[in-house]
């Protein structure tokens, strides 16, 4: 019986408006976007580009959402990332000369310098500054799955009873799939796996073949399947249910999990929150923000004041916690190869989430390399979901559970007491977007532009990473203020088709702000019969 490992790394990323003065006072958001293109993208294609010339046979899952799409393709945050890259060795010079009587301290800057070198160097002339081309050359020689996703991080429960809004964004993001990668993907990623009954069917429509749902919703459903959350399912309607086991999230991410092991880089102990600001004006203003800088020179131990970060150890400690990860697998699998005789594989389902490994784990690629690497040794298979759907229709039904993969489980930390004020505002935005569909189904000219807005407007603010934030005070000031700005421009976009006026320079300049989704059309609001 075939054994499976089958890895998804889910990538978000909220819209950065690219005017010059936008990008200076969203610095800090845009920070945490180019230190995920150091920490989890570029390595990922490094990563790739060695395991094939090894010809170490694998194939995992990567959501790359509309929004990012966007980012990545964009020549001014291109650009941006090429200056920002320079900023931080500037400062890492300034390191030298400030620790230059500290030889271990110095060692660590300087590691740091020549891998902001390396990734400058990559960047630039390796991948010429676009990643999605890269992306989309390993998806076409098979090593990965570019899952499909809605058009903005949209917690889809919240929206059960507007089925428009949810067709709305599975359609936008279905065309920017066909836009910058030119095929039909097979899985789609529910955002923050929310699910309530009857999504299944909206999702089904537009073709994909299966989705991934938290372990809960397999496990509490009316009737739970013979082989648990280790062999797929099918809803009424023959969408292949996944189940990741939220065990491995734990294992990862959990009070012991691995990532605290005391070797690793401590990623929360960072000059940019420690030094004096004047000594930081190479990256940071004066009266800015303060956000990291990459300057971390510290491990996870935290006796007295912390030791410094030893990169061998570290990489001793990633071996260790790579075999011990893959033997856990084995024997989970293993186990449940003993208990489903009849199936011919069993699957573990895991899913790692890019915000938390950039800002989290500095060692994840080469974890997952190694992981990679010893399941093949050890006999398990690692692959992607698309690959285990052969048996579409003669799977077990099940009706799975309402659950999502974030709070506790039923994302009700998106409603809590410090955002619950948003939902009543993007409420009423939806309600008054199906009805503009409906009454203009046919205009041109102005009209259309003006409701093209709105559409991207109201697909912005929709972003469930808004409230999140907001919930657990990451930047809240961004949060509220970029929801507040998309509401207030699709409240002037309805006002001004009610009484039949615009100001053609107030829509060009919201245009050229939010350049997201060139290609949006209105009309995927309409209501569906």
């Amino acid at each position: 019986m075939q054994q499976i490992l089958s890895i998804v790394i889910k990538a978000s990323q909220d819209f950065i408006r690219h005017s010059e003065e936008d990008l200076k006072e969203n610095a800090p958001v845009l920070n945490n976007f180019y230190e995920s293109i150091s920490n989890v993208y570029i390595p990922l294609l490094r990563m790739m580009e060695k395991l094939e010339a090894d010809q170490v046979k694998y194939r995992f899952a990567l959501v790359l959402p509309p929004v990012l799409c966007n980012m990545l393709s964009d020549p001014i945050l291109q650009d941006g990332y090429v200056s920002w890259l320079e900023k931080r060795n500037t400062l890492g010079k300034a390191e030298l000369r400030r620790n230059k009587a500290d030889e271990k301290l110095c060692a660590i800057i300087s590691d740091t310098i020549e891998n902001n070198k390396a990734l400058l160097a990559d960047f630039t002339d390796k991948y010429q500054k676009n990643l999605i081309p890269v992306f989309a050359e390993y998806m076409n020689k098979g090593y990965i799955e570019l899952m499909g996703t809605c058009g903005t991080d949209i917690f889809m429960p919240h929206y059960a009873d507007l089925k428009e809004i949810i067709s709305a964004q599975i359609e936008s993001g279905l065309h920017a799939y066909r836009q910058y990668f030119g095929v039909m993907p097979e899985g789609f990623w529910l955002p923050a796996m929310g699910y309530t009954p009857g999504i299944e069917k909206l999702i089904r429509a537009y073709g994909y073949t299966y989705t991934i749902l938290d372990s809960r919703s397999v496990l509490f459903s009316e009737n739970v399947p013979e082989a648990g959350i280790f062999y797929p399912s099918r809803t009424d309607n023959s969408l292949v249910i996944f189940a990741r086991n939220r065990v491995i999230d734990c294992e990862l991410f959990g009070e012991n999990g691995i990532i605290y092991s005391e070797c690793y880089k401590n990623q929360n102990r960072d000059i940019g929150f420690e030094l004096p600001m004047e000594k930081l004006s190479a990256i940071i203003d004066k009266d800015g923000i303060r956000y990291s800088t990459g300057f971390k020179y510290w491990n996870r131990c935290f006796k007295d004041s912390g030791c410094l970060y030893n990169k061998e150890c570290a990489q001793a400690q990633v071996e260790k916690d790579s075999i011990a990860f893959v033997e856990k697998r084995l024997q989970t699998l293993t186990k449940a190869a003993e208990l489903l005789p009849s199936y011919n594989f069993v699957t573990e389902v895991c899913t790692l989430d890019v915000s938390k490994l950039s800002k989290t784990w500095y060692e994840f690629a080469d974890w997952l390399e190694k992981v990679i690497r010893k399941a093949s040794q050890a006999g398990l298979s690692v692959l992607s979901c698309d690959k285990m759907c052969d048996e579409q229709y003669n799977l077990e039904k099940i009706e799975p559970y309402f659950s999502a993969g974030i709070g506790t489980g039923y994302g009700e930390n998106l409603l809590s007491s410090k955002n619950c004020w948003m939902m009543r505002y993007i409420r009423k935005s939806c309600e008054r977007m199906i009805d503009l569909a409906g009454r203009f189904p046919m205009d041109t000219g102005l009209k259309t532009r003006l409701l093209n807005l709105g559409a991207k407007e109201l697909m912005l603010a929709q972003s469930l990473n808004l409230p999140k934030m907001i919930n657990r005070s990451e930047f809240p000031q961004f949060a509220e203020k970029r929801f507040k700005e998309s509401i207030a421009a699709f409240t002037a976009v309805f006002d001004s088709l009610g009484s039949n006026t615009v100001s053609t320079e107030w829509l060009t300049k919201l245009e050229v702000r939010d350049s997201i989704f060139p290609w949006m059309n209105y009309r995927i609001f309409c209501k569906k019969r």
